[in-house]
This record gives C-alpha cells, sequence and structure tokens, in this order.
C-alpha cells in the first residue's frame, strides 16, 4: 500500500471492513469429493424437478442437497430460508443488499477492503460487478478502496495471516482515527473453527473467533492503536428439516449483520447481550486456493445424463 499524506478529519478511517465474496454473497455447499455446490435459482428448479421424479442416478445426491438447503430456515428466527438467498448469477441479491447495509451503517469513515479471491486480475470482470451491484444498493458510486496482498490462501489460516499483514502496514498511516474497529466477513473457506479444527497461522492455533481476533489485533497494539475487532464467520453446520447435516457458506445471515451493526455501535449504545448462534454440529472443512473460486456444480452434466 503507497503511503499517504497528513489525513484531515474528514478522511481519517474509523472502520476497516474486509470482505469475502464466496460464502457471504452467495451460499454454497462444501462437497467432500468436488468443489463447493453454489446455491443458484436456476439449478434449484433442475434439482427439485429430479427430486420429484425420484431419480437416484449420477450425482442425484447434490439435488437433494441442494432441495434440502434450499427449504431450510436461514436465521434464528426462521423468517428466511436459504431459498431466498439463492444466487441470480455468482451473487444473491439479498446478501449484496446486507453488505451495503453493514457499508452503509459503518460511516463515511469505512476503508472497504477486498480480500476475497475475486481481487485476482481473472475475476475484473466479476468484481465490478460486484460494485456495481453494491453501488446501486447503496444509490451512489461505489469501489473497493483497496485489496489484500495477493499471497498462496490454501488454507483458513493463511486468509487470517494475509489480514493481519494488511493491518500491520495500514496501522502504520497517519489517517487512522483514534478509536479503529475491524470488521472481517469471511466463510474462510467453507472451516469451521474449533480446538479439533483450529486456523492454523504459523506456529499459532486459533481456536475460537475470541483468539483470532486477538491475533488481528496484535500488530495494532504494538503501535499503540487502539482497536477491536469483529469477525463474522460466515459458516455453519446446518441441520436441514430432513435430518440432512450440511458444511455451508451461509452467506451473510440476518444474524451476522445484527451483530455487526451492534459491534458498530458506540459502547454507550451497544447492548451487552448478543445474539445466539447456531449450534455447531461436527467439523471439516475445505482446503485449497481453487475452491475460493467456487467454479460452481452445474446440473448441466446430471441433466443431460438423466435424459
Amino acid at each position: 500500500m503507497a503511503p499517504v499524506s497528513e489525513a484531515t478529519p474528514e478522511q481519517l478511517v474509523d472502520t476497516i471492513l474486509f470482505v469475502d465474496v464466496d460464502g457471504v454473497l452467495n451460499v454454497g455447499i462444501y462437497d467432500r469429493c468436488d468443489v463447493p455446490i453454489l446455491l443458484k435459482c436456476s439449478e434449484l428448479s433442475l434439482a427439485r424437478d429430479i427430486v420429484a421424479m425420484d431419480y437416484r442416478g449420477f450425482d442425484s445426491a447434490t439435488a437433494y442437497k441442494i432441495c434440502a438447503l434450499a427449504a431450510t430456515p436461514a436465521d434464528r428466527e426462521a423468517c428466511t430460508t436459504f431459498e431466498a438467498l439463492a444466487s441470480q448469477d455468482q451473487l444473491s441479491k439479498v446478501l449484496v443488499g446486507r453488505l451495503a447495509e453493514l457499508i452503509e451503517s459503518a460511516g463515511s469513515g469505512c476503508h472497504v477492503v477486498l480480500s476475497s479471491s475475486w481481487r485476482k486480475r481473472q475475476h475484473t470482470k466479476r468484481r465490478h460487478k460486484l460494485e456495481e451491484d453494491l453501488g446501486a444498493s447503496l444509490g451512489r458510486s461505489f469501489s473497493f478502496d483497496a485489496f489484500t496482498q495477493l499471497a498462496p490462501e490454501l488454507h483458513a489460516g493463511d486468509r487470517v495471516q494475509v489480514i493481519r499483514s494488511y493491518l500491520q502496514e495500514f496501522g502504520q498511516e497517519s489517517r487512522v482515527a483514534a478509536e479503529l474497529k475491524i470488521i472481517v466477513v469471511d466463510d474462510f473457506f467453507l472451516s469451521p473453527l474449533s480446538k479439533v479444527d483450529p486456523f492454523v497461522c504459523g506456529s499459532h492455533r486459533l481456536c475460537c473467533l475470541d483468539e483470532a481476533e486477538d491475533y488481528l489485533l496484535e500488530p495494532l497494539d504494538a503501535l499503540g492503536i487502539d482497536a477491536s475487532c469483529k469477525i463474522l464467520h460466515c459458516y455453519d453446520e446446518v441441520v436441514t428439516n430432513s435430518g440432512l447435516v450440511l458444511q455451508v457458506g451461509t452467506g451473510l445471515s440476518s444474524d451476522l449483520l445484527k451483530e455487526a451493526k451492534q459491534f458498530l455501535l458506540p459502547p454507550s449504545e451497544s447492548s451487552e447481550s448478543s445474539p445466539q448462534k447456531f449450534e455447531r454440529l461436527g467439523s471439516g472443512h475445505f482446503d485449497g486456493e481453487e475452491d475460493e473460486e467456487w467454479m460452481e456444480k452445474s446440473f448441466f452434466q446430471l441433466w443431460a445424463t438423466f435424459a
């Protein structure tokens, strides 16, 4: 990141928002033998046809997983099912709208950083489409303020380290406000986080969100910056209405959005209570840099086989 000149008060950054895309602005299902299954409107219709015909052939399990997740509540109040979050193409309009709401809530001092694989050159068109969609939701022109450094990212811990490196460099600039808030919205390659499945960052084994947040804050603490951090982990092991357990990149849920907006409130206005999280039922993860690009599984091959 290039150094900047002395900032005026209006230019000071009081919030840094790190944005992942896949698993945050769309919904995906972990597939042990393949890339994640993207929940798309067009393929949900086909999946329902396959299930209705009781087809049990090649890749039929994918159709049953999609239908089961689509009918499952996506928030605690059960007001929305995952079907409402299905993507029209690569992005869910509902989830993009929620990110826009978060950006708006963060205010003019928010520095929005793209940390997704969509920051890569081969995804330039996708990124521009995302910026256009966010701009439409915000009612103003929008573009990401910065990207995290390109580096090999094979596991969740690699993503955490890339974000930490960005914070360490950014903290040395003169445009940081007296109090800095950091929000990370990420599914971390469809990875759980627990003592059994920690995020490994060099010699550090991070077993919970509190530990991961503290790890990100360490370089800022060393620089004497008063900062706090909130990670919105867009991952869950969801039990569907039919009893199927799926590892899901849930997207930016309404529950996580509420947590983020509460985090952004001044201490005097912030509630001491925090929303109850979904119960984590098991473990498992999806490693590999290529999975973050989510070249989603298509039903066209399945349809040809079925036909």
